[in-house]
């Protein structure tokens, strides 16, 4: 009705088109709106609706849901997986910036924890209904990613590198396993080339390489040539592992060895945990 009412006031067809279509999607699998104006509009709307009950406590609980706030999130996340150019978080910090300036009063950094867990916990239960294995969907969000459209194209990305080269994926994610656990964070990056052998100084120029290459298709959300470029480290590493002691008698030495791999698994964070990955299927 409200479509018409625009039409009779003079609104113009967009957006009377809109406001018809601002509902949608009204539930899993129906079409969002069929305009970018009607899309922002619908997402504008049912973030509010989220934020809000979040700010006042009252988000779902358990089978709990009166304001179907699960349904408005798949909504959301649809939108967002479709294309739809908006930062989630973006807008959920705008959404609750206004309630703030209208006296609400709330902890904004904990609500902001709250919906954000609730759009994770909703994305993880699409991708896992559409298919995903559980295994892809930890590793990525082990890598802190919040956005909603990031995460499905890294899991997605991450599942068709795996069937395509099923071997090399695994042996990359159980050396990737092998380095994080050897590998001691206190340390830091800071390596010593003049400590270092043909096959240290081969995984170090390697990461050095394919941290630049990752940057650039993170940047390009390019997640599929992320992970070509990760695929390059397979051989540096295993050469590495193959010719190297780590833990070495020469304190000197092995903490290097221990600084050099903190780099290499430094290269992966921002991708994805692969060692969630390491045991791989379903």
């Amino acid at each position: 009705m409200g479509s018409y009412y625009a039409e009779a006031s003079g609104e113009n067809e967009q957006v009377a088109r809109a406001i018809a279509d601002h509902y949608r999607p009204r539930f899993s699998g129906d079409e969002p709106p069929a305009s970018d104006v009607g899309r922002v509009v619908a997402m504008a709307d049912k973030l509010d609706t989220v934020c809000g009950l979040f700010a006042v406590g009252q988000g779902p609980t358990g089978s709990s849901d009166p304001f179907a706030l699960r349904r408005s999130a798949i909504g959301i996340t649809a939108m967002l997986e479709a294309g739809l150019p908006v930062s989630l978080m973006g807008a959920v910090d705008a959404s609750l910036a206004t309630y703030a300036d209208a006296g609400i009063d709330f902890d904004r950094d904990d609500v902001r924890a709250q919906v954000a867990d609730f759009f994770v916990t909703r994305t993880k239960v699409m991708l896992r209904d559409s298919g995903a294995s559980p295994d892809a969907i930890d590793a990525v969000l082990a890598a802190g990613v919040e956005e909603p459209a990031q995460v499905i194209a890294r899991v997605r990305a991450l599942e068709a590198a795996r069937t395509g080269e099923r071997e090399a994926f695994d042996d990359l994610a159980t050396a990737y396993a092998r380095a994080n656990n050897l590998r001691d964070a206190e340390l830091g990056e800071e390596v010593d080339e003049k400590l270092m052998g043909d096959a240290e100084r081969a995984l170090a120029s390697a990461a050095r390489d394919v941290e630049s290459q990752v940057s650039a298709a993170l940047a390009a959300d390019d997640y599929a040539a992320a992970l070509a470029a990760l695929a390059d480290l397979r051989a540096p590493i295993d050469a590495f592992f193959a010719d190297v002691l780590v833990m070495d008698e020469d304190e000197a030495v092995r903490a290097n060895r221990l600084r050099l791999l903190n780099r290499f698994v430094g290269v992966f964070t921002d991708v994805a945990d692969f060692g969630k990955m390491a045991k791989g299927g379903k």
